[in-house]
């Protein structure tokens, strides 16, 4: 038996790429591919962006990595930059989104613990959830996602369908906190119900129930706001950022509320690399950008052109079943195999995300997409319809 130097989790595409600018990725031979992948959401300013490239550049050449043992000025501009433009009081740094998502949980715990609720130890998670890779994540994901021989998992999660009326019966005396993603990604593109999302928050409220937004894949101005949520005008106690925010850097973010994190103490939770000057620089440059005048509202404008060009194919080819999503976050649901769908497109030039539950094929083209590449784009899955 012979295993792979890189240990075989992933099953890639055989296509090797060199560079990228922009909306584009180029490979060895340099033929071009239109990215409407973005590295699974991560790459929301495209490739090589030039104010992502000068930061790089000039904060590597002065410091890489500190010790939070010492005052990282990078990560306090950064942290005051995120809490004037959410809801948050707090921020803390990690290096993922699941990283991201086990803090949120661990605050969550120390909340309920500190108010005197230690019975209210577990998380109440949803069908379709994907929260991450780490043991505790792979528990409140949606328990179809991963092999059976990773079980026993961690027993701290109860998943159920998203309705009220499913939450309202799971809701217990040990109940938490209730995690959810405002639009499903790896669970195909599924967009949460505004009344459902306004209901858990009186629900929240009314049981003393923190309420956790998982905006990894949802954030950093994916959807046409700088987080999901914000569609909905429901504001969570904490959520959990990464993907964008880093636009390809390792970066991720938990926000959290001041009642929320107000247990959190000296000791009780850290990382080494988290919150280090290279990536908290790099940070604040990608949010600095989402937030210059007119990108956000652009983003919303190619969503809706982008969402218009996929349901005119929709009733043209009737292998596409659905179109979904919000802003640049969308999938088609086809009516043959997602993934064998995804990888015949990236040969013929398009790149997009077939590794999705419900058969759907994820769309998620860079932010800055122009009206013209995403003509290319279509034009490019229009003839493969064809």
């Amino acid at each position: 038996m012979t295993i792979s130097t890189n240990l075989p989790v992933y099953s890639p595409i055989s296509i090797n790429f060199s560079y990228g600018k922009g909306a584009y990725l180029y490979d060895n031979d340099d033929k071009h591919y239109v990215d409407f992948h973005s590295g699974i959401a991560v790459s929301n300013l495209g490739h090589a962006h030039p104010r992502l490239v000068n930061t790089l550049k000039t904060q590597g050449e002065k410091l890489w990595h500190i010790s939070n043992t010492y005052n990282i000025p990078t990560a306090n501009n950064f942290a005051e930059n995120l809490v004037q433009n959410s809801f948050a009081d707090t921020v803390f740094f990690a290096n993922s989104g699941s990283e991201a998502v086990e803090c949120g949980l661990k605050i969550a715990r120390a909340y309920q613990n500190g108010t005197g609720k230690k019975n209210r130890h577990r998380i109440l998670t949803f069908h379709g959830a994907f929260h991450g890779r780490t043991f505790l994540t792979c528990a409140a994901n949606d328990k179809h996602k991963f092999s059976e021989l990773l079980n026993p998992y961690i027993d701290w999660c109860d998943n159920v369908e998203p309705s009220i009326e499913s939450v309202k019966k799971a809701i217990s005396n040990n109940i938490g906190v209730i995690l959810i993603e405002p639009i499903q990604g790896q669970g195909g593109i599924k967009v949460m119900e505004d009344t459902f999302m306004q209901e858990l928050r009186n629900l929240c409220d009314e049981n003393d129930i923190l309420l956790f937004f998982d905006c990894v894949q949802c954030g950093a101005g994916r959807t046409g706001k700088l987080f999901a949520y914000e569609h909905v005008g429901v504001k969570p106690d904490i959520c959990a950022l990464a993907k964008g925010i880093g636009g390809g850097f390792p970066l991720g973010v938990c926000l959290a509320t001041e009642k929320a994190a107000q247990y959190m103490a000296v000791g009780m939770h850290g990382s080494t690399f988290g919150g280090n000057p290279l990536a908290t620089s790099v940070g604040n440059a990608v949010l600095n950008e989402l937030l210059s005048p007119q990108f956000l509202e652009n983003v919303e404008t190619r969503g809706k052109y982008l969402k218009d060009k996929l349901k005119i194919l929709a009733n043209e080819f009737p292998v596409i079943e659905e179109v979904r999503g919000r802003g640049l976050m969308l999938g088609i649901k086809v009516k043959t195999d997602n993934q064998k769908f995804a990888e015949e497109l990236s040969y013929r030039g398009l790149l997009t995300v077939g590794v999705t539950s419900d058969n759907v094929v994820r769309i998620l083209p860079p932010l800055i997409v122009t009206e013209k590449e995403i003509d290319e784009g279509v034009e490019i899955l229009k003839q493969y319809l064809s």
